[in-house]
């Protein structure tokens, strides 16, 4: 532990934020310093990593939500390059692409988000009742109607 905590505190900027980010939670995970919550704290270590290498007060995308919603992949690459020569490409590749889906999430939540304001300022004149705001909400979010109309 004490050499990742060095190696954390000394390569801010190097490497590259994203990359920093990929490798300090495979070798987190990989050491393995907890019975429990290892993974937890892995994903607050990338996240750390990643604010310090971007320095925004806010980010608009959850890689970590990613990686939960892809945890069967996640834990095979993690088991392929913990238990192979530990060459780290295939978990980095893995990362970057998680990334990219986190990314392309967080596009469609914000361009929904943005859509259903539009539609409330553009009809805003429309005097709905709280259950037809409910139900146009509903849609809005993408939700379908079943043959009933329900």
């Amino acid at each position: 532990m004490s050499l990742f905590l060095k190696w954390f505190t000394e390569s801010r900027g190097n490497p590259v934020g994203i990359v920093r980010a990929g490798l300090a939670h495979l070798w987190f995970v990989t050491i393995h310093p907890f019975d429990d919550g290892n993974g937890r704290l892995a994903r607050a270590i990338k996240d750390m990593a990643m604010a310090q290498d971007d320095s925004q007060p806010a980010r608009y995308y959850s890689l970590s939500s990613q990686i939960m919603a892809d945890l069967e992949s996640y834990y095979e690459i993690l088991e392929k390059t913990q238990k192979g020569s530990c060459d780290v490409t295939g978990w980095l590749v893995w990362f970057l692409k998680c990334f990219s889906r986190a990314m392309a999430r967080s596009e469609e939540i914000m361009n929904g988000a943005w859509t259903k304001a539009h539609f409330w300022q553009q009809y805003n004149q429309f005097k709905l009742s709280e259950r037809q705001n409910k139900e146009v909400n509903r849609l809005l979010d993408g939700a379908r109607m079943d043959s009933r109309g329900e």
